[in-house]
């Protein structure tokens, strides 16, 4: 968004008037035309400095973004090959895990007792 003025600090600098009486006090016109100046030069130097955060923060947003589709696409994929392997195997339960702590517990027992589990036959 660009700002459109008529003016610009230099256009205020090098604007003269012409004299005419009875008119306005030249000095006034002169000290009040320093503020106006002063002024813009503050805007024109803040307008930059907020075009180039927003620049700045356009291209972060941009990174961010892209991030953020590629981990949505990995996450795809993850689901897919989560489901095509619970989809596949139709052993894998509850009861086979059970099982398998069941099985880990005796062999610890079995190792207390000064028995190699692996040993037994």
């Amino acid at each position: 968004m660009d700002l459109k003025l008529k003016l610009n600090s230099q256009k205020i600098v090098d604007k003269e008037f012409r004299g005419k009486k009875p008119g306005y006090d030249p000095l006034e016109v002169d000290e009040f035309l320093d503020v106006v100046i002063t002024d813009y030069v503050l805007m024109e130097r803040y307008v930059n400095e907020v075009n180039k955060t927003i620049s700045e923060l356009q291209k972060t947003c941009k990174i961010y973004k892209d991030r953020l589709d590629n981990v949505e696409v990995q996450n795809e994929i993850l689901n897919d090959k989560l489901k095509n392997i619970s989809d596949n195997d139709s052993n894998v339960t509850l009861s086979n895990i059970d099982l398998l702590k069941k099985i880990s517990l005796l062999e610890q027992a079995l190792f207390k007792a000064g028995i190699d589990p692996n040993n037994i036959k």
